[in-house]
């Protein structure tokens, strides 16, 4: 006769078998709250990058509206016509006509050959300045925009 020793669980006679096995609904909710931590932060991490790829893209773009604008400015750099008053290197600060974005706008003459070009639904504002060096002028350059949030 083969005995059970009394310490051994008989699994008929185990109270929860007739129970459902599962998870418990505080287990459902903590594992709902970190899913959604971690979620929270993958959307943190895409809308950053789309930020940052926003702002590569128009820094690429004001490098190429750089020597756009420039470009034009070669011409001028003539002898016989270096010192007319008509000359786009004459001395003095100008801007595009609708250019408020850079500081102290005011002090800069609006002129109309500068363009606000319209690429990516951002409006790009050149502006620049002509200062004596020696004989030489200096140019120096400057675009301002606005980045739409995303």
């Amino acid at each position: 006769m083969n005995k059970k020793s009394p310490t051994s669980l008989d699994k008929s006679k185990n109270p929860r078998k007739n129970y459902l096995t599962g998870l418990t609904l505080t287990e459902i909710l903590v594992s709902t709250v970190i899913l959604s931590l971690v979620a929270l932060g993958l959307t943190n991490v895409f809308v950053s990058s789309k930020r940052q790829i926003v702002h590569s893209r128009a820094r690429m773009t004001t490098g190429e509206l750089g020597k756009y604008f420039l470009d034009p400015l070669q011409m001028y750099v003539r002898q016989d016509t270096w010192g007319q008053s008509g000359n786009q290197l004459t001395l003095g600060r100008y801007r595009s006509p609708n250019n408020t974005l850079i500081p102290d706008y005011s002090t800069y003459t609006p002129v109309t050959w500068l363009e606000e070009p319209l690429l990516d639904n951002i409006i790009y504002y050149p502006a620049y300045q002509v200062t004596p060096m020696g004989n030489l002028r200096k140019v120096k350059f400057t675009i301002s925009w606005n980045e739409p949030q995303p």
